[in-house]
């Protein structure tokens, strides 16, 4: 959930930059995500295991209004995130580990790049 919220911030602020900010934060979008994963992937490993995460349904009694704001009883839907435990091979999950950490690399001269790019076109 803490992770949503941020990242919902991060939307909005980043809706609210210069075009420059706009541009790097594009630029810099496959970047943040490989690093997202590998950091999933090391958490894996240092746990043993994977964990699913599953938005799960459930009801809740609420006093809803009318068009005439007159109350009365009913069923509102809402969410909650279920985590299960998942088996890995952490063989897998290293060697899956080393090939993020080669495209890391790869990514990020390329970010470099479109952010030099970003800044040439969007000087401040």
């Amino acid at each position: 959930m803490r992770k949503h919220l941020a990242l919902a911030a991060l939307t909005l602020l980043t809706a609210c930059g210069t075009p420059q900010e706009q541009c790097i934060h594009r630029a810099s979008a496959d970047y943040r995500k490989l690093q997202a994963r590998i950091s999933v992937v090391e958490g894996n490993i240092d746990r043993g295991y994977a964990i699913h995460k599953q938005e799960q349904p459930y009801k809740v009694a609420r006093i809803c209004y009318d068009k005439d704001k007159k109350p009365y009883a009913c069923l509102e839907t809402e969410f909650r995130t279920i985590e299960t435990p998942v088996a890995i091979n952490v063989a897998e999950e290293r060697h899956k580990l080393s090939t993020l950490k080669r495209q890391l690399s790869d990514t990020r001269r390329k970010m470099a790049r479109e952010i030099a790019a970003c800044r040439e076109r969007y000087p401040e």
